[in-house]
């Protein structure tokens, strides 16, 4: 005679077993639609820049529902920081990862040389991936170009920490550059690096087609030199805080004469 336990095992369907923390099917479409919707946003995003694109296209581009991107997102601008956050995130963490290998030496402290190159290798390689390194690097540099306390409270939350790592590393090995600076040139890396990722460069024109920007190697190296050279030379002769004094406007004239529109009568 069975006992109640075989009876349990040979009447009740079979069960799939997962691990623990292991996510099923259901999530697992789940997440593969959350990336699909974040994959059409950063691509629209970064072409048609954040006012012009809309759930519809988003929508039509992932082809899903737009209640969906509602569903997982809420609204436009959650959507659009969720894009930006989830691609500057692996780059700040390819850095992070970069410098605590620099860090970690024992023999000797990390070269201005050394830095730059985390800096600029880790942009370079996002920018040669396949699923949409250089639509990032577009959105990021249309971003840049928003003034919104927005757009600079987007990127304090991403960059901040990780940029403020590089600027101290800088300061450890150029004791004899004012940290001012370091502060400015690490500013205008910002802006080469912007530059040279998002493929809006025009060596091509400049040169009237004697050289062009597509071998990532070679543009690499260029950036490398031109930035590390601009880094360890001495400091400006600039004060902090001081600033070229501008010509005081001339003070308008308390007396006007009276105009006239066009057709000759006086201006009411």
């Amino acid at each position: 005679m069975k006992s109640q336990e075989d009876v349990k095992s040979t009447s009740a369907p079979g069960r799939v077993t997962r691990r623990p923390g292991r996510p099923g099917p259901e999530s697992l479409a789940k997440e593969e639609t959350r990336d699909t919707i974040l994959d059409a946003g950063e691509q629209l995003f970064a072409e048609m820049g954040y006012a012009t694109t809309s759930f519809r296209d988003i929508a039509l581009q992932a082809s899903v529902n737009p209640a969906l991107i509602s569903y997982y997102f809420g609204t436009k601008r959650l959507l659009y920081e969720a894009v930006y956050k989830r691609r500057g995130k692996e780059l700040t963490d390819r850095w992070a990862e970069l410098l605590d290998d620099l860090e970690s030496r024992t023999d000797r402290q990390p070269t201005v040389d050394e830095i730059l190159r985390v800096y600029f290798s880790a942009q370079f390689e996002m920018k040669l991936r396949p699923d949409g390194g250089l639509a990032f690097f577009r959105l990021q540099t249309r971003l840049h170009s928003e003034p919104e306390e927005q757009a600079f409270m987007l990127r304090r939350e991403v960059y901040d920490t990780v940029a403020k790592r590089f600027v101290t590393l800088l300061e450890k090995a150029l004791p004899d550059v004012s940290q001012a600076d370091i502060s400015w040139r690490f500013i205008f890396m910002i802006g080469v690096g912007l530059y040279m990722t998002s493929d809006v460069d025009r060596l091509d024109d400049l040169s009237s087609g004697r050289f062009a920007s597509g071998d990532v190697d070679e543009a690499l190296e260029r950036v490398m030199s031109f930035c590390s050279a601009g880094m360890v030379a001495p400091s400006a002769p600039v004060a902090p805080g001081t600033a070229v004094p501008r010509k005081k406007a001339k003070p308008k004239s308390k007396t006007r004469a009276r105009s006239r529109v066009t057709d000759g009568t006086k201006a009411r």
